[in-house]
């Protein structure tokens, strides 16, 4: 992963709010290093004026040595194709979305169009051109179950095209796509549990309506109202788990970032004195977790005490207490979330960044989408994605979150 200095966040902070966040950071520090006596002058000109100003204000005051408080803010590329093209190992996913090609500042959403148009072009239909715009708004919805917003936007005869690029350039969201959206169970809420222990609780609210009477007025109304009835058909799961697995890497995110000192050491002094576990203990809902999915989360060692901690798998205890290290290597921070998007102090961005690919690596290496999907189908199931062998590359990635 590239290294970049606190000002040089800053200057990316800067570029970014003008437009130029599709450029790699280089060109974006070089761009504000060219115009540093003109900045002010530029505001007008910018796509976030209002942020592009505040965050040229900070620079002023930080070249003068006046602390500003200031964040700045990156943001997933395109977060939920991101994490679904990670769940299912999918290598063409993965590399729209900036985690399998450390030098490229990838635009999913661009180069989706592109291909969309040169298929158009590979069949004789030279009279249009897709905008990004309206690819842009197809591919986002589609993701998530949506059928009538592409439908919309490329009509009968260009929507065969629009499928088939999406097929050929997100395969393995796509896949994941229809796993979800056959999915749906005929009851009255459809839940899961996170690989953090967090529930996704989600009513199934149907419209009702029904005339009811009012008998002290001699009238009897026609009401509309939800209510909780079980639905034979639906397609919430499919941006309802995906959201659910944006949420958990923002969690952990924020865990590992704005930690709390004394939990980690603690734990780290229970996991250097205990023994070794012998007997794990199936019911401690921890290690039911871990056993599941694979994935070891921060929010765990909340849960281990001294009078459990020999109970907790030894392979867990391990895997928390690396955690725990690289987390303690670094001074404590806040961070702001909006969705997928992860404001700091340029201070403090180079490890946010650290964080962000690690907790994707440990994603990628778990196995937590077969846990997902067989808790959503309520039966047991195993997804074939293949050898999972680009675990360093995501690890060293720069454009998953820029």
């Amino acid at each position: 992963m590239k290294v970049f200095n606190p000002m040089q966040y800053l200057a990316i902070d800067i570029a970014n709010h003008f437009g130029l966040d599709k450029l790699n950071y280089e060109e974006r520090i070089d761009w504000v290093k060219t115009n540093i006596n003109s900045l002010e002058n530029m505001t007008e000109q910018a796509e976030e004026p209002i942020l592009f100003a505040k965050a040229v204000y900070a620079l002023r005051q930080t070249q003068q040595g006046i602390p500003t408080g200031h964040t700045v803010a990156f943001d997933a590329t395109c977060s939920g194709l991101q994490l679904m093209s990670l769940l299912t190992n999918c290598k063409s996913g993965m590399s729209l979305t900036g985690l399998i090609d450390p030098n490229k500042r990838s635009d999913a959403y661009t180069q989706i169009t592109e291909y969309i148009n040169y298929l158009l072009k590979q069949d004789g239909i030279d009279s249009v051109e897709v905008s990004r715009k309206d690819a842009k708004q197809a591919i986002m919805t589609s993701l998530y179950g949506s059928k009538a917003k592409p439908k919309e936007l490329f009509g009968k005869q260009l929507l065969p095209y629009f499928y088939k690029a999406m097929d050929e350039c997100c395969t393995g969201a796509m896949d994941l796509l229809s796993w979800l959206l056959n999915s749906w169970q005929d009851i009255q809420v459809q839940s899961w549990v996170l690989p953090d222990g967090h529930t996704a609780y989600i009513p199934t609210m149907q419209q009702v309506t029904k005339r009811v009477s009012i008998n002290e007025l001699n009238y009897t109304p026609v009401v509309t109202y939800y209510e909780n009835i079980a639905s034979e058909k639906g397609i919430a799961n499919a941006a309802n788990v995906v959201h659910s697995v944006d949420a958990l890497v923002l969690r952990e995110l924020v865990r590992r970032c704005n930690y709390h000192k004394g939990e980690l050491k603690t734990f780290l002094r229970l996991h250097a004195n205990a023994e070794q576990t012998k007997q794990v203990d199936d019911t401690l809902w921890i290690n039911e977790r871990f056993k599941a999915t694979g994935f070891a989360s921060i929010s765990f060692i909340e849960a281990i005490e001294y009078n459990n901690i020999t109970k907790v798998s030894n392979e867990l205890r391990e895997a928390l207490a690396n955690i725990c290290e690289h987390i303690l290597s670094h001074p404590k921070f806040e961070v702001i979330t909006i969705h997928d998007s992860f404001a700091c102090s340029p201070i403090h961005m180079q490890r946010l960044r650290e964080h962000y690919n690690n907790i994707l690596v440990e994603l990628y290496e778990s196995h937590t989408l077969d846990d997902l999907l067989s808790q959503v189908y309520q039966t047991e199931i195993t997804v074939n994605v293949g050898e999972k062998t680009l675990s360093e590359t995501i690890r060293n990635s720069n454009y998953g979150i820029n």
